[in-house]
């Protein structure tokens, strides 16, 4: 396609520019989204993208996720937020994330997870579903065509994609900026489901330290305690026993990079009877003790 040199100089001759006072001080960026580290994937099927949100183990990575067919719910530290076809929402590093009440058995999902040197930008838009415009569309679709031929593509290709994603994020930051959060209120949609979830977080978050059992749980909710059981199994997908070792998890892990508690008292702050106790179960889960896990998380930390 050949350019149009003399409208682009016309065009150039209108602007007025004019030559500048300092040379050397100009326009600088300030809060750029730079993403790196890429590992993007595709759920296709929400016995997957349930079961796998807990396989997962809590990491420095942040996560976007974009919604291009069956909408469904995600909960983020205990908040819930719902997502239909052409929404992307991004979950930070560290966030208890699990789904519920999608709406088929079959969707089409697609996840780009990162990391950054400079997470601050990345603050004013998460937590937040974000339409998707048929340009972000479109640019969405490119990255998961050309991360999908990476072993076929060469150098130069390769940090353009990387530079597309961090495009992508810009994007959807610069139009988050004057939007409001996107909170479940629709009469529509069901939330029977979405308040039983809420209750039970507030009943760990307010009583997580006496280490409260799914029976005292069912007790002060009023409901039977296979009642409990069996509808949270079929709003999530996932056992109601599993929910409380990686909420546990989860928040112990939070503390571990993000204060300097002891670990005994981490241990009790997030309902575990001793620090053996602790330490069996966060071995279990994540393969390494405690003290290592924070002492590998903090130096990942400082090196971004």
């Amino acid at each position: 396609m050949s350019v149009d040199l003399r409208n682009a100089s016309q065009r150039l001759k209108g602007l007025g520019m004019t030559t500048p006072d300092d040379y050397f001080h100009g326009l600088k960026a300030r809060n750029l989204c730079v993403a790196d580290n890429l590992v993007i994937f595709l759920r296709t099927e929400k016995r997957i993208l349930q079961t796998k949100s807990f396989d997962s183990r809590p990491h420095h990575r942040f996560v976007l996720i974009l919604c291009f067919e069956t909408e469904g719910s995600i909960s983020v530290d205990g908040r819930i937020f719902h997502l239909t076809p052409g929404d992307a929402f991004l979950v930070k590093p560290y966030q208890f994330h699990f789904y519920l009440e999608m709406q088929s058995q079959k969707l089409n999902w697609l996840f780009i997870t990162f990391e950054t040197r400079n997470a601050k930008p990345f603050d004013s838009f998460a937590n937040t579903s974000i339409p998707l415009s048929e340009e972000l569309c479109e640019q969405a679709l490119q990255i998961a065509s050309h991360y999908a031929e990476r072993e076929r593509l060469d150098e130069v290709t390769l940090d353009m994609l990387t530079f597309s994603v961090s495009s992508l994020l810009n994007k959807l930051r610069a139009y988050s900026l004057n939007r409001s959060r996107k909170l479940i209120e629709s009469p529509a949609y069901p939330t029977f489901g979405y308040d039983l979830v809420d209750k039970i977080n507030t009943q760990l978050e307010q009583s997580l330290e006496d280490n409260i059992s799914i029976l005292q749980i069912s007790e002060r909710l009023a409901i039977s305690e296979s009642h409990l059981r069996k509808r949270f199994k079929q709003l999530t997908g996932l056992s109601l026993g599993s929910y409380l070792v990686h909420y546990k998890l989860n928040r112990a892990v939070k503390l571990l990079v993000h204060s300097d508690d002891s670990l005994t008292q981490i241990a009790f702050d997030c309902g575990y009877d001793s620090l053996a106790a602790f330490s069996r179960s966060f071995k279990k889960q994540l393969g390494s003790t405690p003290s290592q896990y924070r002492k590998t998380e903090k130096f990942e930390r400082l090196k971004q």
